[in-house]
């Protein structure tokens, strides 16, 4: 009975310890983009969840998708449930192929994640933003800053999975 007990509290504390991580990432990405005005803004949270579901993919669940999708929907003022289908499908595919994610080398994974993130960015473009002149710019910025961020962001939350995760 307490090897149960055990299980679910150590489930709830991943739980909560992965949406800590998602929560600060939706805080800085949310600071950064009030900070410079910008079209196209560096997807920090989005960055977060595609760490998350290649690293835990049984324990992060789509609902944080849903949950910090719904959110930046709020911040940013456009329709409601285009980031949270967005999210959903993203973690999605990287939930099914996180196998073959992890066995990519970290220029390997850079690369997909610039991938996802240009695709997200354009379809965001797309549909909820109007055009200026300088959105092409920002758009290549933002993805090859993405690329280079990753292994940042990547071997912090490993870092910190090691530490308070796997050590409980």
């Amino acid at each position: 009975m307490t090897e149960y007990l055990d299980k679910k509290n150590n489930f709830i504390s991943i739980y909560f310890f992965i949406g800590i991580t998602i929560l600060i990432s939706l805080v800085i990405e949310i600071f950064i983009s009030n900070l410079f005005n910008l079209s196209v803004y560096l997807p920090i949270t989005l960055m977060f969840l595609i760490y998350w579901n290649m690293a835990l993919p049984k324990d992060i669940g789509l609902i944080w998708a849903m949950i910090f999708g719904f959110c930046l929907d709020v911040n940013q003022e456009i329709l409601l449930g285009s980031h949270v289908l967005l999210f959903l499908l993203i973690s999605y595919l990287t939930q099914r192929y996180f196998h073959r994610l992890r066995a990519l080398y970290m220029i390997q994974q850079s690369l997909f994640v610039a991938v996802v993130i240009l695709i997200y960015q354009i379809i965001l473009i797309l549909f909820f933003s109007e055009f200026k002149g300088s959105i092409f710019l920002e758009l290549i910025l933002m993805t090859v800053l993405s690329a280079f961020l990753w292994p940042v962001i990547f071997g912090i939350l490993r870092q910190l999975r090691i530490k308070f995760i796997q050590s409980s």
